[in-house]
């Protein structure tokens, strides 16, 4: 199972947690709810909630189920000393038992207790930030299959969010506030795991934490793990702008502190704490009060911090503040990593175009670097015409492919130092063909078959493969026209000698209109004058 499709998939449970969350504030409801995704990312029959309500007691209580009848088992007591939930409960630990009624450990009573015979068990411990509430039970993976791994993976973040909303119950004010506000922390979540801009991410975990924290400013840190350093990613609040230039190393300062520790801190007035770091506030100016700074962990690995400073509504912020911050700084951390693994597979995905493109380039000399060539050119006028940053990352590829079905294309007619005669043209005209064709069918580069195949048509109708003209060509298809024609007119070919620079340039000029889109010669001509071609 691949790490990108293992994010996903945590990304759409959690989704799916939203969406229930979104249309109940009945807190048991949501607990059967979660029961109930636990059995369906496991494929298992039933599985049920055994939670401490009472500090004193010492027993567990039924909490939730799903596959079992909710009447006759929610509200039961469960012996604190019996049985391998409790077991996973007391130690912290998850236990897979393929055969349970041979593990010393069961307690058959449980089946009575269920009114259902437990044929294999997979036991999970409900752990709310470092204090443990509960444990799940799953029993019986369908079609006579054993529980693995991969079912742990799964239902343990269902059972973390389990735990969290069990673990912070007696301290919320009241059901309806406490819901509402999960649900708001939750919502947020999912606006961030639609980002696949890692800054623009990060100012939104920040805007968001500062909001529905009603905090004076936040900031979030990464960890420069080689360094040992955290850095300001994103500051939000009045003197954002001016700490952003700030590193703080690990274990100095509250932020540092968290960062080496893994542990999350309230701090009613940081003045009163030892560890707080009054450099950034004598540098700005800002005067911190209070803080909460959690830490950031994605699979037990610290990506860095977040920390809010300053309730704007009381005078410091609140023990229950901390778990909204935790719950946060989570869903923070996975989208980050998410979108670091994105960028990591999008530049090894270009790192193997590229090198693709300059194997089919170095097939003749007059060719080399052309590609590459054509892509800064089209990036350039693509800024000057202000399209957005994806559109511009599109317009690279499409340039480094623009010419891939060249390689269909015999060489014979490409080094030709005389004219072409009418059948070796009509080959080269197939070469958009070729290359489009070449191109379908590769998910990752379904948007580049319509610009490779339309780049050699002319804005008045009379270029080809199709013969299509004005806005029928795509914007990527005009921009690739005028950027690979300007690189041709400026480079050797068997048959020519190049133009100098000045020359191509007002060629491209005078063909505005005619081979060439207008508004993209405009923003060539400004490209071009500005340097940047």
């Amino acid at each position: 199972m691949s790490e990108e499709f293992r994010l996903q998939r945590e990304n759409d449970l959690l989704k799916q947690l939203i969406s229930v969350m979104n249309t109940t504030t009945k807190l048991d409801n949501i607990l059967n709810y979660l029961m109930d995704l636990v059995t369906m990312v496991t494929t298992s029959e039933a599985a049920y909630m055994l939670v401490k309500d009472v500090v004193e007691g010492d027993f567990l209580t039924v909490r939730a189920v799903a596959g079992l009848k909710k009447a006759q088992t929610i509200g039961k007591e469960w012996p604190m000393d019996k049985g391998i939930v409790t077991q996973c409960y007391l130690s912290g630990g998850h236990k897979i038992v393929n055969s349970p009624h041979s593990d010393p450990g069961f307690d058959p009573a449980i089946c009575k207790m269920l009114g259902v015979d437990i044929k294999n068990l997979l036991a999970l411990p409900m752990n709310a930030d470092g204090r443990l509430v509960g444990g799940i039970g799953v029993v019986n993976k369908k079609d006579g299959m054993s529980f693995g791994e991969e079912d742990v993976s799964f239902a343990m973040i269902l059972a973390d969010q389990a735990a969290s909303i069990v673990g912070n119950e007696t301290t919320f004010k009241s059901a309806e506030a406490r819901i509402k506000r999960f649900n708001t922390l939750m919502q947020v979540s999912e606006e961030i795991n639609k980002q696949n801009d890692l800054h623009q991410l990060l100012d939104i975990i920040m805007e968001s934490a500062k909001m529905v924290m009603r905090a004076e400013a936040s900031s979030l840190f990464l960890l420069d793990e080689k360094a040992q350093e955290l850095y300001i990613e994103s500051a939000q609040g009045d003197a954002g702008e001016q700490i952003k230039q700030f590193r703080l190393p690990v274990g100095k300062g509250i932020a540092g502190w968290v960062a080496q520790k893994g542990k999350a801190q309230l701090i009613p007035d940081a003045y009163e704490d030892d560890r707080f770091n009054s450099d950034f506030d004598k540098k700005t100016g800002f005067r911190t009060r209070s803080i909460v700074c959690v830490p950031m962990f994605f699979k037990k690995k610290n990506v860095g911090v977040i920390q809010i400073i300053n309730a704007l509504d009381k005078e410091a912020f609140e023990e229950d503040d901390v778990p909204y911050m935790m719950a946060l700084a989570g869903q923070a951390a996975i989208a980050i990593e998410n979108v670091r693994l994105l960028q990591s597979n999008k530049e090894l995905f270009l790192n193997v175009v590229m090198a693709l493109v300059k194997m089919i380039d170095s097939r003749h000399s007059f060719y080399n670097g052309h590609s590459l060539r054509v892509a800064k050119n089209a990036v350039a006028i693509a800024k000057q015409l202000g399209v957005p940053k994806d559109t511009i990352e599109k317009v690279q590829v499409c340039a480094f492919l623009h010419d891939i079905g060249r390689t269909q294309i015999p060489d014979f007619i490409l080094a030709k130092k005389g004219p072409l005669s009418e059948q070796e043209w009509a080959v080269i005209k197939r070469q958009p063909l070729f290359g489009a064709k070449f191109l379908q069918g590769i998910k990752m580069l379904e948007y580049a078959v319509p610009a490779v195949l339309y780049h050699m048509e002319h804005y008045n109708g009379k270029g080809y493969p199709k013969g299509v003209q004005g806005e029928q060509i795509p914007l990527i298809a005009r921009i690739l026209n005028v950027s690979n024609s300007f690189d041709a007119m400026i480079s050797p070919r068997p048959y020519r000698n190049p133009m100098d620079k000045a020359t191509a340039r007002n060629q491209i000029s005078t063909k505005a209109g005619s081979q060439f889109d207008p508004l993209i010669v405009k923003a060539f001509l400004a490209a071009f004058d500005a340097g940047q071609i």
